[in-house]
C-alpha cells in the first residue's frame, strides 16, 4: 500500500502539468509544490490506517504549511506573467518546451517531493504507542516546527509589506526577521523539516531513521540548489543588497554585524 501516496502524488502533478499548460506558465509548478505534500501526508494517514498521535501531527502540520504556501504564491502568481527562471528555461530550452517542461519541472519537482517527504511516508509505516521519551521528542518537534513556521511566514508577510509600498521600490528589505538572515523563509522552511523528521523520531524506530534523508536534503536544495543562490545570483550586482549581506547572516539567523 506503500505505493499510493505515489500514484496520488503522479496524478497530481500531472493535474498541475495540464493546468500549467493552458495557463502557458510552468511557474504554476512552484503553487503545486506546497500542495504536493498535502497530498503525501493526507494520502500516507489514509493509507496506515493507524491514526497515531505522531501521524495525525505530521499529517496536520503539513496541511498547515501547505495550504499556507500554496495560497501565499497561488494568490501572488496566478494571474501574473511567467516566474523570470521559468521564461529563462523556456529560451535555454527552444524546442519541444511542453515535454522538457513535464520531466525537467513538474517531474523533476514531484521526484524531489517524495525524497524530502520521506519522514511522513516513513511515520504512516510505524504503529507503536508512544512513551514519555516519545512525547517529550514530539513536543520538541512541534515546538521547532512553530518556530521555522514563524520565520516563513512572518518572513514572507514583512517581505510582502514591504514590496507593497511603493516607496520601497528598488530598495532592499532589511528589517524584522530580515535584519538577522537574507532568506527567513528559506531558514523557516528547513526547520520545519527537521520538526517533522524529529516528530517522526517520538517512535524512535528505524523507518523514522531513514527520514532524516528528506530533512537533509530539503536542506541541500534550499542552501545549494533553487532557494539562497538563485536570489543571491540575482543581486549580485546590486550594490545596496551586497551592503546588506555584508552585515546580514546568509541563512541562520545572527544579530547583524556592526
Amino acid at each position: 500500500m506503500i505505493w499510493i501516496p505515489i500514484v496520488s502524488l503522479f496524478i497530481f502533478f500531472n493535474l498541475a502539468f495540464f493546468i500549467a499548460q493552458l495557463k502557458k506558465n510552468n511557474g504554476l509548478a512552484d503553487m503545486a509544490w506546497g500542495l504536493g505534500f498535502v497530498v503525501v501526508a493526507v494520502s500516507s494517514l489514509i493509507v496506515s490506517n493507524t491514526y497515531n498521535l505522531y501521524q495525525i501531527v505530521i499529517t496536520l502540520l503539513v496541511m498547515i504549511w501547505g495550504f499556507r504556501l500554496f495560497f501565499y504564491i497561488g494568490l501572488r502568481n496566478w494571474s501574473k506573467p511567467e516566474d523570470f527562471r521559468y521564461v529563462n528555461m523556456r529560451k535555454k530550452w527552444k524546442t519541444h518546451v511542453h515535454i522538457k517542461a513535464y520531466f525537467i519541472v513538474f517531474m523533476l519537482q514531484m521526484t524531489f517531493l517524495l525524497i524530502v517527504s520521506l519522514p511522513i511516508q516513513m511515520a504512516a509505516l510505524v504503529d507503536v504507542s508512544l512513551d514519555l521519551a516519545g512525547y517529550i521528542i514530539l513536543g520538541v518537534g512541534v515546538l521547532l516546527w512553530m518556530i521555522g513556521f514563524f520565520f516563513e511566514a512572518v518572513g514572507d508577510a514583512q517581505l510582502k509589506t514591504f514590496k507593497q509600498n511603493s516607496e520601497n521600490k528598488g530598495k532592499i528589505m532589511q528589517s524584522g526577521l530580515w535584519k538577522y538572515t537574507r532568506h527567513p523563509n528559506y531558514f523557516g522552511e528547513a526547520l520545519m523539516w527537521w520538526a517533522i523528521w524529529i516528530i517522526s523520531m517520538s517512535t524512535r524506530s528505524w523507518y523514522a531513521a531513514i527520514g532524516v534523508i528528506g530533512a537533509i536534503f530539503i536542506n541541500y536544495l534550499l542552501l545549494f540548489v533553487s532557494g539562497v543562490p538563485l536570489l543571491e545570483k540575482k543581486y549580485k550586482d546590486n550594490e545596496a543588497f551586497q551592503a546588506y549581506a555584508k552585515k546580514t547572516s546568509i541563512f541562520f539567523p545572527l544579530p547583524p554585524k556592526k
